[in-house]
């Protein structure tokens, strides 16, 4: 593929990325330009305008455009690039247990799969796949690979959490999916995670981009379905949800 065409590909994940990164999606005429630049490619390499036409569904929320788009790239193309982004898009959307089946998927077959490690660490955090995250983080100390700070945070919160509040390692995915359902019903799409210490007490914030009386509705939500979880004692680990900008948040479940 010429230089041109690569920047035209390359400039297409940037901004679909900024776009999904800031909770926002893109006017009609932005969308327009970024689906012409993706057909720009369909001469050269089908399989990557299918794959840039389901990134920019993804960020114009379009689910069921983006899943065609995406299982388009995989029927034309081998490159498994193409199933990590399809993988991105769906964290875009909030499908945080699919996107983790992808890219945990792709994860061997990249020829060089170090570069893909902070995605795949953000989607399993979010996913709740914490044994796969501290096998990860064994996994490079016995190759005695050198861990940058913002891939160390991910094992750290981990580790925390694992210690102050030990579940089994299968409720965790069981909890992330309460999370991603109540998410996806009130339309909030891409969520973050962080943690947070208040008075000797550990906080599991997920966080959204909603208002203060959607993320007050998602935390009673949240609550009553986490009340109905059997053999499961979170007294050690407060779970909600809490506004991403805005700071906004209200009681969270315990």
């Amino acid at each position: 593929m010429s230089t041109d065409l690569t920047s035209v590909l390359n400039n297409i994940i940037d901004i679909t990325e900024k776009f999904a990164l800031s909770h926002t999606k893109p006017d009609d005429l932005t969308s327009q330009r970024l689906k012409n630049d993706a057909k720009k490619l369909l001469n050269i390499n089908p399989s990557l305008t299918a794959m840039a036409l389901g990134l920019i569904a993804s960020v114009e929320g379009d689910v069921d455009e983006c899943i065609k788009q995406h299982t388009l790239s995989l029927k034309l193309g081998t490159d498994p690039t193409l199933n990590l982004n399809y993988a991105i898009s769906m964290k875009t959307l909030g499908y945080n247990a699919e996107s983790y089946r992808l890219i945990d998927n792709t994860m061997g077959l990249l020829p060089d799969p170090g570069f893909a490690i902070p995605i795949y660490l953000m989607i399993a955090f979010n996913a709740g796949k914490f044994e796969s995250i501290q096998s990860c983080e064994d996994m490079l100390i016995n190759k005695n690979v050198s861990i940058p700070p913002h891939v160390q945070q991910y094992f750290d919160d981990v580790n925390t959490i694992v210690l102050r509040a030990p579940l089994p390692y299968d409720m965790y995915p069981i909890i992330a999916s309460l999370q991603e359902a109540i998410s996806l019903n009130n339309k909030v799409g891409l969520t973050d995670y962080v943690l947070e210490e208040i008075n000797d007490e550990l906080y599991y914030w997920c966080l959204v981009k909603a208002d203060v009386k959607t993320i007050a509705l998602m935390n009673c939500q949240l609550e009553e379905a986490l009340s109905e979880l059997e053999h499961i004692n979170l007294d050690d680990l407060n779970i909600g949800f809490k506004g991403k900008e805005l700071n906004i948040m209200s009681n969270p479940a315990q």
